[in-house]
């Protein structure tokens, strides 16, 4: 069966993934809040490290979405390009505003900034989505966070290319996926800033991909026995258990995984998903990228006040930055996706709002 043979059920909404993305973006934030307390405020206090493996759940999310959103596209000849301006304009403009930020404040503060130097090429390949290492030695993007969208645009720039050489986008971008995984095993830390793409995690994307391809026929888990094993997932990735580099991505990746297909077999259960729920899924890019400004601002507070609570820190930062990534949602990234939606044409047509 190719892609072009599948035959679809109709198009489902999968809103349940929505409680995924928010859910992934409030991990990713609470380790990182614990880690601004620590560091800022109480160097005894533990860093809840299991957080971050809320990123494979969003690159499990984005394969799949990939998948399910581009089906009208396999068969058009200016899919891929249509797809890629999609894609450019849902992650580019507010990633820029970002890193822009992020190096103002490099190069105007002290102190508030940590872990961070300018250097020039790091800069400039930042803009680009392209590993570089930075002042420190470590492949790493002005924006920290932005490692993730390093391995996105790869995925997104595979993706494309698949459908701009009209070939199966599962045997094309699997079988490269693969080949970084491998690599992974042979990578050396002297080795160009390149190799930051041989890593298991990559996987993760592919594992999305298969997801979408099985919930398109229709198929899915039996809605009730999803729920044990949504919970057996997220003990997989919250779990006590070694990061056992660089097998992560298929440790993490396919927990994830389960995550995903379990919750997206749930569909029909999930009849009532708050609206605030579902804003803050919309948001959830702004927050993820937008909350290491926003976070770190508790902990240097409450220093200066003597309030030395880191869990009162930890709290606080995580609604901040959900609060503060609300509104950069709302005031920066709608008006900024809206213009170029409305400006942007690929052979005449424009570029609707991407999944």
């Amino acid at each position: 069966m190719t892609q072009r043979t599948i035959k679809t059920v109709g198009v489902r909404k999968y809103q349940g993934l929505q409680i995924l993305r928010i859910t992934a973006a409030c991990m990713v934030l609470l380790t990182h809040s614990t880690f601004y307390a620590s560091e800022r405020l109480d160097k005894h206090f533990g860093v809840w490290e299991k957080g971050a493996s809320g990123v494979g759940i969003f690159f499990v999310l984005s394969g799949f979405v990939m998948i399910y959103s581009s089906q009208k596209l396999f068969a058009d000849p200016k899919g891929w390009m249509i797809f890629a301006e999609r894609r450019v304009v849902r992650i580019v403009p507010i990633y820029w505003v970002a890193t822009t930020i992020k190096l103002i404040a490099l190069l105007a503060t002290t102190g508030y900034i940590l872990h961070a130097q300018f250097r020039a090429a790091n800069t400039f390949e930042s803009y680009l989505f392209l590993p570089a290492y930075n002042s420190e030695g470590t492949i790493t993007p002005v924006l920290g966070v932005g490692w993730t969208l390093n391995f996105e645009m790869f995925f997104y720039f595979l993706f494309s290319f698949a459908l701009f050489l009209r070939v199966n986008v599962y045997k094309f971008v699997g079988g490269v996926l693969a080949l970084c995984a491998v690599g992974a095993f042979f990578r050396q830390p002297d080795w160009p800033a390149a190799s930051f793409y041989l890593d298991t995690s990559v996987l993760e994307f592919f594992y999305g991909m298969l997801i979408a391809r099985v919930c398109l026929t229709g198929r899915h888990l039996p809605r009730y026995g999803a729920i044990p094993l949504m919970i057996l997932g997220f003990v997989g990735l919250l779990g006590p258990w070694p990061r056992l580099s660089p097998l992560h991505g298929l440790q993490y990746g396919i927990a994830a995984g389960t995550i995903v297909i379990a919750m997206a077999s749930m569909e029909d259960l999930l009849t009532r998903i708050p609206r605030f729920v579902l804003y803050g899924a919309d948001a959830s890019y702004a927050i993820y990228l937008f909350h290491p400004f926003i976070a770190p601002a508790v902990p240097s507070v409450l220093m200066k006040l003597h309030l030395q609570f880191p869990w009162l820190s930890v709290i606080c930062s995580v609604a901040l930055a959900l609060a503060g990534g609300c509104l950069v949602h709302q005031f920066v990234e709608l008006p900024i996706t809206k213009w170029f939606r409305d400006h942007l044409l690929v052979g005449g047509r424009k570029v609707i709002h991407p999944a």
